[in-house]
């Protein structure tokens, strides 16, 4: 069984019965060409490039591309149930796909909220349902309708497949509820990944607390909103010894609270969005909504302080942050603009300028994205390019032009800076890569990255 989108920007096959080999392919510490041969969605082996032969098996030739583990995003916006004008399970786990991600982890603010069972078994039926998409895992939401009042079941919740909790963008005030459901969680070693957000300091604002924001005359989100918050959490960390995972690291004070919470052997972990290693609040100057992030872009220190920590591992990995919005959210003033950038149809070229900017290769980088968030989930970080396990590997192009049309993208959400501006007015480089094939839960998807 196989088809083609409408655009012909991908080509998907499903592996049942099928047997094809990737020739060519350059593996992470291996020099080596190697081709991959799969059978029935399972590698059935791995040698030196044109050693072996066979007859009748499909090949794709692969050569110059390398091939990587699927990498696992912690914390995306996939808008189903309930926000499908702004994209849904199909189209963001297309779009994750084509990123290098085959397992997305959702953010719990959907409508209804995920507090219930009915609701986890919608988004895993529907993401079951899509035809060579990455496999998407709901949170759970921390607490009901994520009001910040009453506690989820949450055991419940990980019974139908939740492996974390969260709360989202919505912060919990009293603290009394916080320390219950962080105590709650403990008992049954379920990590809680929480944004490190005050729920009244900064509530009403839209950027970073600074000379931008001034000139602007916008309602701001000072780094304390953060820090206050953030201390909050490590000390009721300390006390029930929960798993906890900061999601979204946006300030360099932030980053030294971390750090002391690491030295002192709490179980802490935290992660980066992407956007917020390149991109700062200088980029709002003339209003551009497309730099209206939940998480603000803070001052070129901060950015520095995050490129530092992703270096010395005081930020244990990155995450896309993807928040796909239809074209109305940003047309208005900007402080009533809905916050967010859709990141998968840029990702993939802003990760390979990482290492640049990090001095991480980029084999580490790709552990930030799969290793660490395996063992963030409790899952075995298999690599998924091993002899007998489950085809789970994308290849990648790290050499071919980025030439991403806002019309055609393959998120719902074309609200990005790359849409409308060019990489170097931006202080980029010219934007290169791109995933060319991946292999996910017995699907093939091909994508034409010259379309």
């Amino acid at each position: 069984m196989s088809s083609t989108d409408s655009n012909n920007r991908l080509h998907t096959t499903a592996l049942s019965g099928q047997t094809l080999c990737v020739t060519g392919v350059l593996l992470p510490g291996n020099e080596q060409p190697q081709d991959i041969t799969i059978v029935d969605g399972a590698i059935s082996s791995i040698d030196a490039s044109g050693t072996r032969t066979a007859d009748n098996i499909e090949t794709i030739d692969a050569h110059g591309c390398h091939a990587y583990p699927g990498l696992i995003d912690l914390y995306s916006r996939c808008r189903e149930p309930g926000l499908t004008r702004k994209g849904n399970i199909a189209t963001e786990s297309i779009a994750a796909l084509s990123a290098g991600f085959t397992t997305v982890l959702c953010s719990p603010d959907t409508l209804p909220a995920v507090d219930s069972v009915a609701t986890v078994e919608l988004i895993n039926h529907r993401s079951m349902n899509v035809r060579g998409g990455a496999r998407i895992i709901p949170m759970a939401a921390l607490t009901i309708g994520l009001d910040g009042e009453q506690l989820s079941e949450l055991a419940t919740l990980k019974a139908a497949g939740c492996p974390v909790a969260s709360q989202a963008d919505r912060p919990i005030e009293n603290t009394t509820v916080l320390y219950s459901a962080m105590e709650y969680a403990s008992s049954f070693d379920m990590p809680l990944l929480l944004c490190a957000r005050d729920a009244q300091l900064g509530v009403d604002g839209c950027a970073h607390t600074g000379a931008v924001a001034t000139q602007l005359g916008l309602p701001t989100i000072p780094v304390a909103a953060e820090t206050v918050a953030l201390t909050r959490l490590v000390e009721l960390c300390s006390e029930t010894q929960v798993r906890l995972h900061i999601s979204r690291v946006s300030s360099a004070r932030a980053l030294r609270i971390i750090k002391d919470a690491k030295a002192a052997g709490l179980p802490i972990t935290c992660d980066v969005g992407i956007h917020h290693l390149f991109f700062i609040d200088e980029y709002l100057a003339g209003y551009d909504a497309s730099f209206h992030s939940a998480v603000p872009f803070r001052s070129a220190d901060d950015r520095q302080a995050l490129r530092d920590g992703l270096s010395s591992g005081v930020i244990d990995a990155v995450c896309s942050d993807h928040a796909p919005h239809d074209v109305d959210a940003g047309l208005a003033p900007f402080p009533v603009t809905e916050p967010g950038l859709a990141a998968y149809d840029w990702f993939m070229p802003l990760l390979l300028q990482l290492p640049q900017i990090t001095g991480l290769d980029l084999d580490a980088l790709m552990k930030k994205l799969h290793d660490v968030p395996a063992d963030i989930l409790g899952q075995q970080s298999g690599s998924g390019i091993s002899v007998g396990g489950a085809a789970n590997f994308f290849v990648l192009d790290k050499h071919v032009t980025c030439n991403v049309q806002p019309s055609i993208t393959l998120s719902a959400g074309s609200n990005n800076p790359l849409a409308l501006h060019d990489a170097k007015a931006l202080s980029l480089s010219p934007l290169k890569g791109a995933v060319t094939l991946s292999f996910c839960d017995g699907w093939a998807t091909r994508f034409n990255v010259n379309s």
